[in-house]
């Protein structure tokens, strides 16, 4: 897994995940290793913080050159019982921006966060929020749905199943989740979005024709889901052809997590990146996190042009995002970090001596 025998091209990493600034060090090992030239770090959700907006703000603040962030949005209220995001959804987009996030990442349409909030993406709850992000051209890192496989018992992978990701008739079905989606891009045609992990169609090559050429501000990123690249391998001379003919909507990332390993992160950006510079036939490497598993089968690498691997590694993030980070302002993201901070004290899960956006903001200050 030597990187440095594959292309020397700026490479941006549009989907990493950064959990905990004990790990910032690590974090920045990784993207030593992985040889990028920036990476974009991706917020979610949660119920017991809030979001890890905090955590993205300090990487922001601590290398400004280095990292873009996409913010998680805040659905405290709506935990707590309210119908209604407070501030607004809209007004929350207004003020990500202003304090320097880059854009919006939504894991709200994984069917285990959908099912948390039970929130339609076609109903008056996200209406304004679509429509507002359109007119402001903002960049949406929008994960939807899951492989079909973990909506069937049988099939289901194991590592899946411990995570809580087998989907029973309690969940909204794979399609419902496509059909509320389609709703919006009709809504909002110009919406500028990423779908994560190719947005699940890797076994349908003829639909993610489709949806790129009815939307052209319509992008998948190719974020492991290992089943991706198998069913890429499987159809080989399609989906190269593919590629080369969507190469303006296709963007580089790797689902990388600080809380990994530098070897399984590592494994992760070469396995991309010999999928797509090479035409090996290689296997998963052994260094791999578990969520790409060890199949039995070979990948067989595409060996794009070098034109189109440009575009893939950093071009089209760079036209969707912009060239570099948004600069930080610094007095908005302290005074985010202790609003985030005193909601994750009333909502009750999160011990003070744990509260990491509280910790954050008192560093920023420094």
């Amino acid at each position: 897994m030597d990187l440095s025998k594959l292309m020397n091209l700026p490479v941006v990493d549009s989907h990493v995940h950064f959990w905990d600034i004990g790990s910032t060090e690590n974090m920045m090992n990784i993207a030593r290793e992985a040889r990028y030239h920036r990476v974009n770090v991706a917020s979610i959700i949660s119920r017991e913080k809030v979001n890890f907006n905090p955590e993205a703000l300090y990487l922001k603040a601590k290398y400004p050159n280095l990292f873009y962030a996409f913010g998680g949005l805040d659905y405290s209220a709506v935990f707590m019982g309210s119908k209604q995001a407070e501030p607004s959804l809209p007004e929350q987009a207004d003020k990500l921006m202003g304090m320097g996030f880059d854009g919006i990442k939504m894991v709200e349409g994984k069917p285990l966060a959908w099912k948390m909030l039970q929130i339609p993406f076609d109903s008056d709850f996200y209406e304004e929020f679509f429509a507002h992000a359109e007119s402001l051209g903002l960049p949406v890192l929008f994960h939807v749905n899951d492989p079909e496989e973990f909506w069937e018992a049988e099939k289901v992978p194991k590592w899946a199943k411990e995570r809580g990701w087998f989907y029973d008739n309690t969940y909204p079905t794979k399609e419902q989740l496509y059909a509320e989606v389609e709703n919006v891009l009709n809504r909002c045609p110009n919406l500028k979005v990423i779908f994560a992990h190719f947005y699940f169609l890797s076994a349908d090559l003829e639909r993610a024709a489709r949806l790129l050429d009815e939307y052209e501000n319509v992008h998948l990123d190719l974020t492991p889901g290992i089943e991706m690249f198998y069913n890429f391998s499987a159809k080989w001379d399609a989906w190269r052809n593919f590629f080369i003919s969507y190469q303006d909507q296709l963007v580089y990332g790797t689902d990388i997590s600080s809380g990994q390993t530098l070897e399984q992160a590592v494994a992760r950006a070469w396995l991309v990146r010999n999928f797509l510079e090479t035409d090996e036939e290689f296997p998963v490497p052994p260094s791999a996190d578990s969520l790409l598993g060890q199949p039995e089968a070979p990948l067989k690498g595409m060996k794009l042009p070098p034109i189109v691997l440009k575009k893939i590694y950093a071009k089209n993030f760079e036209r969707i995002a912009g060239k570099k980070p948004k600069e930080l302002n610094l007095k908005a993201a302290i005074a985010e970090c202790r609003r985030i901070g005193t909601i994750a004290t009333q909502l009750g899960k999160i011990k003070p001596e744990e509260n990491s956006a509280l910790r954050i903001a008192s560093l920023l200050k420094q």
